[in-house]
């Protein structure tokens, strides 16, 4: 007789392939995935299982929850008013199904500066049965280890772990063979457009570089509300020539794109309401053999072994970042090989397969033995 898995029921608010895929690899448990929204419209049939179940609101939610019988439910992110109402649906689900409840956080802004200190309270406060009942909190990142103990969370239930950014799959992002020796050394940004990610002091820094580097190149993928302002900058700095806005590109043709370029930079910055988190472009870029070049925003440092895998540069910083960026452009070598020690360390470290494996060791060890 085959001894069933045990169910466990994740909770998402929105969902993109790159944290959707490596849920193939889970093995010690049966899956039931239920998300709000596709939020980057970047899934194709393919990647679509039926393990997914769309909800429609917070009660919608609760009532799938408690259908699907799961041992363990994995909730959502503590730290925001909006997710405020699934949290409750989580915590109510929980209680009837008498599941393990489960916390990721990824929020690393420290809340009384995020939200202010009586916001932070009540928030503190909302969140007690949700940290109360969970048998294991995953902090993604140091800032959102201390915002889970300002909670009054016991620091034995909070693990440092890569649970639902799982990393990168090294298997599908991998260096190229061989160089064309007739391309332009190309700088590739992927991400959000917004000025929080750093792309108008990343323009600047091209700009500044470019006078003294003039066959390099900037790729921009990705869209955000920062594009309308950045196509007439690089016109106006006549780079439209050697810098390319290229959009939204599926995460499944993302490898490609990695393995067409010769360094990353995610030049991010730090606002009152966030900062980088995880950064799992960067992870992407480290396994495809690329040096990063980067700032020491939020959990960037945490990420990225400075000197090792890429050059960290300060914030809002233009001239340094093309100084940094041009210390790699002059000497491929060095390129190369923080290039090569990026890619050992990102699958040593953030191999996806790998960390679902260590999420399913850790749920065995406290979640399963402390049903309540």
């Amino acid at each position: 007789m085959i001894t069933p898995k045990p169910r466990l029921a994740m909770v998402s608010i929105g969902i993109r392939r790159d944290l959707l895929a490596p849920l193939d690899y889970f093995s010690r448990f049966e899956v039931v995935h239920f998300f709000r929204k596709n939020v980057y419209d970047d899934l194709t049939a393919e990647d679509l299982s039926s393990s997914l179940r769309q909800y429609r609101s917070p009660i919608d939610l609760y009532q799938r929850l408690v259908e699907s019988e799961p041992m363990i439910i994995q909730g959502v992110e503590p730290f925001s008013f909006y997710t405020q109402p699934f949290v409750w649906s989580c915590v109510l689900a929980a209680r009837k199904t008498r599941a393990a409840l489960v916390i990721p956080t990824f929020e690393n802004r420290p809340l009384d500066v995020k939200f202010g200190r009586l916001r932070a309270s009540v928030l503190r406060r909302a969140l007690k049965n949700y940290f109360d009942r969970a048998c294991l909190i995953f902090a993604l990142n140091n800032g959102a280890r201390e915002n889970a103990i300002q909670c009054d969370t016991p620091p034995s239930k909070i693990v440092r772990a890569l649970w639902g950014v799982w990393g990168v799959d090294t298997r599908e992002f991998f260096p190229r063979s061989t160089r064309d020796n007739n391309q332009s050394p190309t700088i590739l940004f992927a991400g959000r457009l917004h000025k929080e990610k750093g792309v108008f002091v990343l323009l600047d820094a091209f700009a500044q570089l470019y006078q003294v580097f003039p066959t390099a190149r900037l790729r921009m993928v990705g869209d955000g509300p920062a594009r309308d302002e950045l196509a007439p900058q690089i016109q106006a700095r006549d780079l439209t020539e050697v810098v390319r806005l290229s959009g939204t590109i599926k995460h499944r043709d993302m490898p490609n794109v990695f393995q067409n370029a010769d360094i990353f930079c995610a030049p991010s910055l730090t606002t009152h309401k966030w900062a980088e988190q995880v950064g799992a472009s960067s992870l992407q870029a480290m396994a495809s053999g690329l040096p990063i070049v980067s700032t020491r925003s939020g959990a960037i440092p945490e990420y990225i072994p400075d000197g090792v895998a890429g050059i960290l540069a300060p914030e809002n910083d233009s001239h340094a970042l093309a100084t940094s960026l041009l210390a790699l452009l002059r000497n491929p070598q060095r390129a190369r090989e923080m290039g090569a020690a990026g890619r050992a360390y990102a699958c040593a470290h953030y191999d996806a397969r790998q960390n679902v494996e260590r999420g399913e060791q850790l749920l065995t060890e406290y979640c399963l033995a402390r049903r309540v």
